[in-house]
């Protein structure tokens, strides 16, 4: 099942490790308040909010992912310092609000003017940003069990990528991102929503019967989807989502694709 080489997995699992010490030093913090929470009425709901976090612990957790790149990737350690010296507490501000909408543009810009890699700008500010995004899906979750989430993730607009057929043998979507999880029915589009008889298909893996993906032949989407009841552990969703790529490939190989996140819905 697992394509990955073995340095790539143990980063993956280091980064992990790392997004869950960072979302237990969250555990006591309140992100929104009961206002927030009640005014509620568009989803997904976190690029609407308007929150204020600590800068200097999303600082914190900036220099922490630095420093655990850095052991696997010292060539990339000039790049880090360009950032560094760019993170004002008011860039910390933009960068978490631009992360948290997936404005890309942005940081390609910022990296293209200050002479950084393109990919890397957003990918340290979205890990960075995880831990928060997670206990605010946690804080809003009666709000978003309200919510029709067809084709994003409620919470943080996500597209659907990966689920898994639970140990009640029911099919539940989880966001790698927010780490928000919603039931869905098993055959229909997490994308477009279509149950039309034909139009779901179900690609399976030769010699393996703990992936199969979801592809929709109306609207060209695909979801990877994991059975639990055939693994013996069960990793965290972020890394069984980087684990199964290669249920990926094989739905891009076959002309499917994953919609770009969704600002409102």
């Amino acid at each position: 099942m697992n394509v990955l080489n073995k340095e790539y997995q143990q980063l993956e699992e280091n980064i992990q490790t790392l997004s869950e010490k960072w979302s237990k030093s969250l555990e006591k913090d309140t992100l929104t308040t009961p206002e927030q929470r009640l005014a509620i009425k568009s989803f997904p709901a976190i690029p609407h909010l308007h929150i204020t976090i600590n800068v200097e612990q999303y600082n914190r957790f900036i220099e922490e992912f630095f420093t655990l790149l850095e052991e696997s990737q010292p060539s990339l350690t000039e790049q880090f310092n360009k950032i560094r010296r760019l993170l004002t507490n008011e860039i910390l501000e933009k960068w978490f609000t631009e992360a948290v909408s997936v404005n890309n543009f942005y940081f390609e810009k910022l990296a293209k003017d200050h002479g950084i890699a393109e990919w890397l700008p957003f990918f340290i500010a979205e890990h960075a940003a995880r831990p928060f995004l997670q206990k605010l899906s946690s804080e809003l979750s009666e709000q978003l069990h309200q919510a029709n989430a067809q084709g994003a993730c409620p919470a943080c607009g996500e597209p659907p990528r990966i689920g898994v057929i639970n140990k009640s043998g029911k099919k539940e979507l989880t966001c790698p991102r927010c780490l928000y999880s919603w039931q869905i029915k098993k055959i229909t589009c997490a994308h477009c929503g279509c149950e039309e008889p034909g139009k779901i298909e179900i690609l399976k893996i030769e010699k393996d019967e703990r992936g199969e993906v979801y592809v929709c032949h109306q609207c060209k989407g695909y979801t990877k989807v994991i059975d639990t009841r055939k693994l013996i552990k069960l990793d965290p969703i972020p890394l069984l989502d980087i684990k199964s790529i290669h249920l990926d490939y094989i739905a891009q190989e076959n002309g499917f694709g994953i919609p770009e996140m969704k600002g409102t819905h």
